[in-house]
């Protein structure tokens, strides 16, 4: 399909949905909606949004936690051909002020007394106050037989920013036909089969929510478990106990806390497909996780900018401790500082190729042009090797840092020390003693752990039983938790 024909990915997802009418499509707390009633609301919804003045070519801002509302106010703007930025819910006034100057909004839709609306006021923007519970009655009085917008596929579609793992979220837009291509890629890639039940940690506003919690279960045929709070390992247990979940899509970081917190491993009975994206996947839970639960982890990589996974692990080659083979449409590359492919098994930075790949970010030409190459590789920013086309990602570039004298691989580090049983999560910076750099690693324990001197000497010692001398931690701080971004990624910015 060519970005220019008519295309709105909202019409043929609602067209999709007419074949499992009377399946449950969304869950939501004790609220549910078949495939005829979402397609019912989209429609309403999109007429509702066109009767606030929006046009065709305009931008919202959603600021909503997940839940039927902000699936459906989504949906129905991409149906009247209305881009959406979808944000964070849990930002501040000052970060809504700025995506609304950024984007240019023409309304904003959140939550009565969220402070997005705030920022609506001060910028003379249009707004509603919405949540599941007044969600029927606001569509009552709209009609149902709304005609699609036929927008391009090149058409926006929806802004991403990114989740600000180092600090400066960054506009990302993507088109109606990406939303096809990442809809058809997971139901190629993970074999998907009708009435799936699945949930996802990730939220709705970034890339791996949209591709898990949208793309994955709707085009499928399945049911979607949506919750609106920060996920923890209560509400995602809660979630398999009620639902019967079959497909778990997650960051290392869940995987790990659900490994400490599981007593009763039957209410993963029913699990058929676990992923995990957002950040290297640790060889040490993938395999707890597979000696506990019965079933592998499947890793990903993707990023905003690419909108989807674009490499995955996968059976017969499956590869623990790796990221997997490119994934079709999807090409992949190591290439070196001048932006060429080094040799297999050389070290450089990871650049991928695909249909998918955003024209570059929102109102910032010259971090744009940083993100290709001449000829055409998007740099992920990432350091990585290939071997016989299997990927193997050791880190950021930018998290990268010398000790005496020679590269440290933070995620090295923090893949060893993983490996000791008193350790349950794990992030590497450097820090500083005088004009020397030291290697500096923040630990949160597992359960029933001592936190003291003695553990302290005693991973020193692990650490330097796997790893060469100058990566072994000079500096051990045990922590509470990890500052995390929504998807679960440790913010090493913070840290640092």
């Amino acid at each position: 399909m060519s970005k220019q024909s008519e295309y709105n990915f909202a019409a043929d997802l609602l067209y999709r949905g007419t074949r499992w009418a009377d399946r449950t499509a969304l869950i939501c707390g004790e609220r549910t909606a078949t495939y005829a009633e979402l397609g019912a609301m989209v429609r309403r919804m999109a007429s509702a949004i066109r009767n606030q003045g929006v046009l065709h070519g305009e931008r919202i801002l959603i600021a909503m936690p997940d839940s039927m509302t902000s699936m459906t106010v989504f949906l129905g703007g991409l149906l009247a051909g209305v881009s959406a930025a979808f944000v964070n819910n849990r930002a501040m006034l000052s970060d809504y002020e700025a995506f609304l100057e950024d984007c240019g909004a023409k309304l904003v839709v959140a939550n009565e007394g969220h402070p997005a609306l705030d920022a609506a006021f001060s910028v003379e923007c249009r707004k509603i106050a919405l949540d599941d519970d007044g969600l029927a009655r606001f569509l009552e009085n709209e009609s149902d037989d709304f005609i699609p917008h036929p927008a391009f596929g090149g058409g926006e579609a929806v802004i991403l920013y990114s989740s600000g793992s180092t600090g400066h979220p960054k506009g990302i837009p993507h088109t109606h036909s990406d939303f096809r291509i990442v809809a058809e890629s997971a139901y190629d890639d993970l074999e998907l089969e009708s009435g799936n039940i699945v949930l996802s940690t990730a939220k709705l506003f970034h890339a791996y929510g949209l591709y898990s919690s949208l793309c994955v279960p709707l085009w499928s045929g399945g049911a979607t478990v949506l919750f609106g709070g920060k996920p923890d390992t209560l509400s995602i247990l809660n979630a398999f106990a009620d639902h019967g979940v079959t497909v778990f899509t997650s960051s290392p970081t869940f995987y790990a806390m659900l490994l400490m917190s599981v007593t009763d491993t039957t209410l993963f009975a029913d699990l058929r497909l676990c992923m995990s994206a957002g950040e290297g996947l640790p060889e040490a839970i993938q395999n707890a996780w597979k000696e506990q639960m019965g079933i592998d982890i499947r890793q990903g990589y993707g990023s905003s900018e690419s909108m989807t996974v674009n490499i995955r692990t996968k059976s017969p080659d499956f590869t623990p401790g790796t990221i997997g083979r490119p994934i079709p449409p999807f090409e992949v590359a190591v290439l070196d500082d001048g932006h060429m492919p080094v040799p297999d098994g050389i070290e450089g930075e990871l650049a991928l190729k695909g249909p998918t790949m955003t024209k570059g970010y929102l109102n910032m030409p010259d971090k744009t042009a940083a993100l290709f190459s001449a000829d055409g590789w998007m740099l992920t920013g990432d350091l990585a090797r290939m071997e016989n086309g299997v990927v193997s990602v050791l880190g950021r570039k930018d998290d990268m840092f010398k000790a005496g004298g020679q590269w440290v691989s933070p995620i090295r580090v923090e893949n060893v020390l993983l490996g000791h049983p008193a350790v349950a999560q794990c992030a590497v910076t450097g820090g500083s003693a005088g004009a020397f750099t030291m290697v500096r690693a923040h630990v949160v324990t597992s359960p029933d752990t001592e936190a003291d001197r003695s553990l302290m000497d005693e991973l020193r010692q692990y650490a330097a039983e796997h790893l060469p001398e100058f990566m072994v931690p000079n500096e051990i701080l045990f922590r509470k938790d990890m500052p995390m971004t929504p998807l679960g990624k440790i913010q090493r910015f913070v840290l640092r």
